[in-house]
């Protein structure tokens, strides 16, 4: 349709028919690299364009996964049009009203087109950015299905919670069925898929994933979450895939497996839908959209129609956001977030770039900073040390971040005094901020954070920041701040030998709230500290309940049920674990809680006896 058009990606990408596609690796200075790495390329457009001949100079430039890959500094100087695909808004959502004004056009999923339209950025648009590559994901001859359900996706609890808990009840639902719930990859992933009827899901932010294509693909089919905003617009429910409430899931899988003619029908209907949802169609189709739409003409529905979205911007009005300084330096912040990234490579980028963007170097290290400290919590890093005490000292972090490296950076020192005196300032501060009019516009821009703060952290600063872009204010970073000082402070009189204080404090925290406070882990340690055993008891089955799945939370419930003597109660919770261990991690875990078990059992049989 538009033939002779020049692309030119950061990553690559499958042909598109009419386009001329190329990436930043094939234009080194020693020329194309096989060994190239998108993670690596760090270099500005300055450095690329002169490398390409005339012949090839591109029209479009096209920049994926701002939330990993860094972006060039002069992305300005770009001729042509600019597109950005967003693919893990949930990971980078508080950068995103900066960057966004730097391209032309923004293209993400449903649930994230709406709310940043919602947000007032005005130049986002619908597009599916996932689909299937048909050359990997397709039938394998004559494969059995002999797998009723299959997942082979990411256990993370601090991302995952819910899908965590969905989980634990599918592998106690198929006890004695074939499935397989454990992570696969490459070929390994593909022949699961083959072996699969049902693949269940739970996306991470109510969009069409990955694996519900890849599913399709290989003929089988995919059990979606109801609440799931983006599969109806693109498939039908109950013609190619099938949905689930939370609360009916094992009766939703009873009834589907108990009609395997519908599930071979769905499967066929479903392969044949899912062939026009390529990844190299995706990639034409967003590619379509821009080159037939003068820039800076957004649409208000994107590539698909609308749903009212207009009727829900707030009632002043979308705000109008446009490049300024600060859409530089949150540039600069997210080439400094690119996987990969040395403490010596941030050192030396954010030092090159400080006489351009001033502030940054105190924005951005510490998170770096904190986390090589943490995780060589035995090395001796005295520069590092060093250069984050200057930071800190500087007073340039704002708070609550400062008083968070604080806590933190005590803590690992032991120096628990003065963590619990820095807890304490920050819950003062945030309190004292709390009732002025100013609070949400001033406290939201402090929470330009680093992600090497960890998944934790980052995932519940996008999380309240996602909460304030649906609501128009930033009120919900005040649980969040509170929390954090709160949280310290429980941890800080624990290892001072205060439970009770450590109690209060936690007790004023919401549980199942917050990723990054441990809620759960410091009731325990507080009612074990105080000799509490039946509330011990109880924290640990509430733990239980919210993460299943956490290998931690096992060792205290063990702990607490077998310091209560209670041997029926230990071996049915460990006999529980035995199931979700072997249906989720490494043969080495199962066999450990395995042998517990087997002592738990021996030690009930004696005492019986």
């Amino acid at each position: 349709m538009f033939s002779g058009i020049r692309v030119l990606s950061n990553l690559p990408l499958p042909s598109v028919e009419g386009y001329s596609i190329r990436t930043f690796g094939d234009y080194l200075p020693g020329g194309p690299d096989p060994a190239w790495r998108p993670q690596s390329e760090r270099r500005d457009l300055a450095d690329i364009l002169p490398l390409i001949p005339l012949a090839e100079k591109p029209d479009i430039l096209l920049f994926s996964t701002p939330e990993y890959l860094p972006i060039p500094l002069d992305l300005a100087a770009f001729p042509g049009i600019r597109i950005l695909l967003i693919t893990d808004w949930n990971v980078c959502l508080r950068f995103l009203p900066d960057l966004c004004p730097l391209f032309d056009f923004c293209f993400t999923d449903w649930p994230g087109y709406r709310l940043m339209r919602r947000g007032g950025v005005a130049n986002v648009h619908h597009q599916p950015l996932f689909g299937h590559d048909p050359a990997v994901f397709g039938l394998r001859g004559k494969t059995a299905r002999d797998l009723d359900v299959s997942f082979c996706g990411s256990l993370n609890q601090g991302l995952h919670g819910e899908r965590n808990r969905l989980l634990a009840r599918l592998a106690r639902w198929g006890r004695d069925r074939r499935m397989h719930l454990s992570p696969a990859f490459g070929d390994a992933y593909v022949e699961v898929l083959n072996r699969s009827r049902l693949v269940f899901n739970h996306s991470i932010r109510g969009e069409a994933n990955m694996r519900m294509y890849e599913a399709m693909a290989c003929g089988a089919v995919p059990l979606v979450e109801a609440s799931n905003q983006e599969a109806a617009i693109l498939f039908q429910e109950g013609r190619h895939y099938f949905r689930y409430e939370s609360a009916a899931l094992e009766r939703t899988l009873d009834a589907l497996l108990e009609d395997p003619a519908r599930l071979e029908a769905v499967a066929l209907a479903a392969r044949e839908a899912v062939a026009r949802h390529t990844k190299a169609e995706q990639i034409r189709s967003l590619l379509d959209f821009a080159a037939r739409t003068p820039a800076g003409h957004a649409s208000e529905s994107g590539l698909f129609p609308g749903d009212g979205l207009a009727t829900e911007l707030r009632a002043d009005g979308p705000r109008v956001f446009t490049p300024s300084t600060e859409s530089l330096k949150s540039l600069a912040k997210v080439r400094v977030l690119g996987t990969g990234y040395t403490l010596a490579e941030s050192i030396s980028e954010s030092q090159f770039r400080a006489s351009e963007l001033a502030g940054l170097e105190s924005e951005t290290l510490p998170g770096c900073l904190l986390t090589l400290l943490e995780a060589n919590p035995g090395a001796h890093l005295p520069a590092a040390e060093s250069l984050l005490e200057r930071f800190l000292a500087e007073g340039k972090i704002p708070e609550p971040l400062q008083s968070l490296f604080r806590m933190r950076l005590h803590a690992l020192r032991g120096r628990w005094e003065d963590s619990l005196m820095t807890a304490r300032g920050s819950l003062e501060v945030v309190e004292a901020r709390a009732g002025k009019a100013d609070f949400g516009a001033g406290l939201c821009g402090w929470f330009h954070s680093p992600i090497e703060l960890g998944k934790g952290v980052n995932t519940d600063l996008n999380a309240v920041y996602r909460e304030d872009m649906r609501m128009g204010s930033h009120w919900s970073y005040l649980g969040l701040a509170k929390a954090w000082a709160l949280s310290g402070m429980a941890r800080a009189f624990l290892e001072l030998g205060r439970p009770a204080e450590a109690l209060d404090r936690v007790q004023a925290i919401p549980r199942g709230r917050y990723a990054s406070t441990d809620v759960h882990a410091l009731f325990c340690r507080a009612y074990r500290d105080l000799g509490d055993r039946g509330q011990l008891r109880r924290a640990v089955m509430e733990w239980r309940d919210e993460s299943p799945l956490a290998t931690e939370m096992w060792e205290s419930a063990v702990e607490a049920l077998d310091g209560d003597g209670d041997k029926v109660a230990l071996t049915d919770f460990l006999e529980d674990c035995l199931t979700l261990a072997r249906r989720f991690y490494p043969p080495a875990r199962a066999e450990a809680v395995q042998g517990l078990l087997n002592r738990a059992r021996h030690e009930k049989t004696t005492s019986r006896s």
